[in-house]
């Protein structure tokens, strides 16, 4: 068995080869140029083990592996602070490719083992042919009428020189709900971004069950390993239900910011240096 976004997996690869030749072409790299580079190369290896996998759970975690060094790059790129050509072929190569690598994330990766397959009934050769619907299972009206699937909306790659719009915060209604998001090295919580990569346009997941409704408005608490902190406004942008059993996501909740001030900003940029962020997009 292989995985089924191999080829996905083969063209994003592929695509971010572009990327590095844009950076790579001044032989003169300069330092903040060389850590977006070496962050690519990352996600290169990863999707190589994408490519290779034998499985779709595999699968699929390389490319969240891969998909979070990208988020992780176009973090940096906006602390860039060097003139280098090659910046902004770099910053649209990496929104395409994360938009092809994104619905890939989305699918379910528990999929029962293609041999395990229900067993069909045995007829002897010369026993009688069944009736039409002899081996029909009894129909059970379900309880609540059944909505079709609606398809998956893929994300669109953003060009480089236009930055995405940030999701609108919900009108102001009651006092703000106080929350605590701890964040480490390690925990499930860490910090997410969108397709612009800039930290100030995404939030903070916060990994719980006590999740609070949509559009719920906040003011988050964040502590960062070595004792630093900032209070920041926001609201429950997106919820990942911990009843939801099929799904393989932690579960807990998106807290969009609505203003993170400079100092805060420098605290994150300076954690994601060492941990990549979540990708989040509607």
């Amino acid at each position: 068995m292989t995985y089924s976004g191999a080829a996905k997996a083969r063209e994003a690869r592929e695509s971010l080869g572009q990327a590095l030749e844009a950076l790579q072409r001044d032989s003169n790299i300069p330092e903040d140029v060389m850590a977006v580079a070496q962050n690519i190369a990352q996600s290169v290896g990863a999707l190589f083990e994408a490519e290779r996998a034998s499985s779709e759970p595999d699968g699929k975690a390389s490319v969240k592996a891969a998909l979070g060094s990208l988020s992780q790059t176009l973090a940096l790129l906006q602390d860039v602070r060097t003139q280098h050509g090659g910046i902004a072929t770099a910053t649209e190569v990496l929104a395409k490719t994360m938009s092809l690598l994104f619905p890939l994330t989305t699918v379910p990766s528990r999929l029962p083992p293609a041999d395990h397959a229900a067993p069909q009934p045995h007829i002897p050769p010369h026993a009688p042919a069944p009736q039409a619907n002899a081996f029909a299972p009894t129909a059970v009206a379900p309880q609540q009428p059944v909505q079709p699937m609606q398809p998956i909306a893929q994300p669109q790659a953003q060009p480089a020189q236009h930055r995405p719009s940030v999701p609108t915060p919900p009108p102001a209604t009651g006092p703000r709900v106080d929350v605590e998001a701890n964040i480490g090295a390690t925990t499930e919580s860490n910090f997410f971004v969108g397709f612009s990569g800039e930290i100030s346009d995404g939030g903070v997941f916060l990994s719980t069950y006590e999740v609070l409704k949509l559009g719920t408005r906040v003011r988050a608490l964040v502590t960062l390993p070595g004792n630093f902190e900032f209070k920041v406004d926001g609201w429950v942008r997106f919820v990942r239900d911990p009843m939801d059993f099929n799904s393989d996501a932690d579960p807990g909740m998106g807290i969009q910011f609505e203003h993170l001030s400079a100092d805060a900003r420098d605290l994150v940029l300076r954690f994601i240096r060492k941990r990549a962020p979540l990708f989040y997009d509607d």
